[in-house]
């Protein structure tokens, strides 16, 4: 039955490799990443909060490497422990027959092996061991949100450490033939001046990918086609209403998923209406109820933060409407960011490099 479909769209989630069949709108930049993947093996990958980064790798990247073949996947977030959380990620890739409470026990002896501030165990042996388990496969690590290796890890010595065993297990070389294992980090493109603080990360950011915005083309086949893939419709100009609500905003890949979640549940019969989309209040609308729900559960010494923020985010009309404006992190100070930056996970603003919007 219709009324059981689910639904194509992500809200503010980002898609998995499960869900690639309604991922659309990113067919060139998958292209480009695949292809880096074929020539270099440390590929960092930039773009603004809202982006799609998460996204296109693992709903783009991965499963065109799957049709491939001969690939090993896993994924990895910083959190603020980076070498258990790597650890953890590479056990299941070079160990049989653990259950849950082995697994747990291996990665944290693997942490304390690669984290050793004298004798640190080499991040390529353990590389060695899994290709020898899987000797015609290549390996595909995924670090998301690398930005958290400033956000969350707080030891500054840690975080050298562990950027030194990435570098050393993923030297940038023009014959990446030799390697067997390719790293893709997305980081949003804010942080870019922190990571070039440590020369050695700085020098491969040189040669990063960067993520830009989608252009009309591609936002459409976002609107249209994983309702498409289902058999329902949107009503006459409804997608291009849609569309000319949110092609403007910056970060507009979660707003736009979040009004598509909210209006799906509205369907009716098989169609998605202009009533329906009233009723969710467009897409300025079901941000601004998610906006109040967010709103409602902080502090009330963050309200008052936020409330500051958003006033330096703010272009004071003058006999006008008020417009946005852009804030740079110096202006905003740094007590304010860690709260810019739970704004920009929840969707409510939007961060690129040196600017927060």
């Amino acid at each position: 039955a219709f009324n059981n479909l689910a639904c194509p769209y992500r809200g503010l989630y980002h898609f998995s490799p499960d869900e690639a069949k309604y991922f659309f709108g990113r067919e060139v930049f998958i292209e480009e990443l695949f292809a880096a993947t074929q020539t270099r093996n440390f590929i960092p990958l930039l773009g603004a909060s809202g982006s799609g980064k998460s996204s296109v790798v693992l709903a783009g990247l991965v499963p065109k490497l799957q049709n491939e073949g001969n690939w090993l996947f896993t994924h990895f977030r910083h959190g603020p422990d980076p070498f258990h959380a790597l650890a953890l990620a590479l056990i299941p890739l070079y160990t049989k027959n653990l259950d849950d409470t082995d697994k747990i026990i291996q990665a944290r002896k693997l942490a304390q092996s690669l984290n050793d501030a004298k004798n640190p165990l080499p991040l390529s042996d353990i590389f060695a061991q899994i290709h020898k388990n899987h000797p015609t496969h290549k390996v595909l690590l995924i670090a998301d949100q690398f930005e958290e290796i400033y956000t969350l890890c707080a030891d500054n010595k840690i975080r050298h450490r562990f950027l030194d065993s990435l570098l050393a297990s993923f030297p940038s070389s023009s014959t990446q033939s030799q390697y067997n294992r390719v790293l893709v980090a997305t980081m949003r493109a804010d942080f870019l001046a922190n990571a070039l603080l440590y020369r050695p990360f700085g020098d491969v950011l040189n040669n990063d990918i960067k993520l830009s915005s989608m252009n009309h083309d591609e936002l459409t086949s976002v609107i249209a086609k994983p309702a498409e893939k289902l058999g329902v419709t949107f009503e006459s100009g409804l997608a291009e209403r849609i569309l000319d609500d949110v092609e403007d905003e910056p970060g507009n890949l979660p707003l736009l998923e979040f009004a598509l979640t909210q209006l799906w549940k509205q369907r009716k019969d098989r169609q998605l209406t202009h009533a329906a989309y009233q009723k969710i209040g467009k897409v300025q609308g079901a941000l601004a109820r998610h906006a109040d729900w967010n709103y409602g559960n902080l502090s009330a010494t963050q309200k008052e933060q936020v409330r500051r923020i958003f006033i330096q985010l703010v272009q004071p009309g003058e006999g006008t409407q008020d417009t946005r404006r852009l804030a740079t992190k110096a202006e905003l100070g740094e007590a304010s960011w860690d709260l810019v930056k739970h704004l920009a996970d929840n969707r409510l603003v939007v961060t690129n490099q040196n600017a927060a919007k």
